[in-house]
């Protein structure tokens, strides 16, 4: 599955404690169960490269849960589609056993539609950055954890980690990412399960001249001492998704075939990536 990126709307109406909550990586995502208004049973991904939550058209109506039109709602767009969108008013959202956020207003669309690639199957709905970078989000690849800290996590106090810089356009997180001796900014997504190159980088770096061909990138390095090899890729035209967002510069995304080796905080309010050695 291929990065997803939204326009939502939510209201968060509440601060979570720190719990340490499973996640299944099986389709490449970072993905949690949830329970919506206490009683619908659910899997939402992380998604740093999605700005609000939004929740799949289809699992809201099989559950019951009441579709809204409203004025003046976008398109949502995604890397390789669009969806119409619509609005679902939710009660609560728990997170792993007993963490809930309260009134919230969801965004429903047609998940299919962003993406061509739904072989692996789709997550119900995605947590995005409007709910995400009120914590310290910690994504644990090796143990399969996440954890979202309202204040700063412990390993802070210590020196056992490396920090990564980004810059944020809207939501999405930038970061530089250095490979073979081309250092170009991409885009660090928690919600897509291969790393992306851009065609036109890929082709003057030697690793494919065709869409949607399949990469073994010898190195990617984030700073000096946060480096993977042999990182799977896609090498993928991104001219039309630059296209629907023209002031962002990046020439990839950062996805799972990377991440999944590290344990990785992000600091929303620092725009610092803490990366545990």
């Amino acid at each position: 599955m291929k990065t997803l990126v939204c326009i939502l709307s939510m209201l968060l109406g509440c601060s979570l404690a720190a719990e340490t909550i499973p996640f299944d990586p099986s389709r490449g995502l970072v993905e949690v169960n949830v329970t919506l208004n206490g009683i619908v049973k659910g899997k939402f991904g992380i998604d740093t490269g999605a700005d609000r939550l939004y929740i799949d058209r289809t699992f809201a109506k099989d559950n019951g849960l009441e579709l809204l039109n409203g004025p003046g709602q976008r398109d949502i767009v995604g890397v390789e589609g669009s969806s119409k969108a619509g609005f679902v008013s939710l009660r609560s959202l728990t997170l792993g056993s007993d963490q809930t956020l309260y009134n919230l207003s969801a965004t429903a669309v047609d998940m299919n539609a962003l993406t061509n690639d739904t072989t692996g199957g789709m997550p119900d709905g995605l947590i995005g950055a409007d709910i995400l970078n009120r914590f310290f989000v910690c994504v644990d690849y090796p143990n399969r954890t996440l954890d979202l800290y309202s204040f700063e996590p412990k390993f802070l106090n210590g020196k056992q980690y490396d920090e990564i810089e980004f810059s944020q356009y809207q939501h999405l997180i930038l970061v530089d990412a250095t490979i073979g001796d081309t250092t170009v900014p991409m885009i660090l997504d928690y919600c897509a399960s291969y790393t992306t190159i851009d065609l036109r980088l890929a082709e003057s770096l030697g690793l494919g001249d065709r869409d949607g061909a399949r990469v073994s990138v010898p190195s990617i390095a984030l700073s000096g001492n946060v480096e993977s090899e042999n990182v799977r890729a896609v090498v993928s035209d991104l001219s039309t998704f630059h296209r629907r967002i023209p002031r962002a510069d990046f020439s990839g995304i950062i996805g799972a075939s990377f991440l999944y080796r590290f344990k990785m905080t992000v600091d929303y309010k620092r725009k610092l990536v803490y990366v545990e050695r």
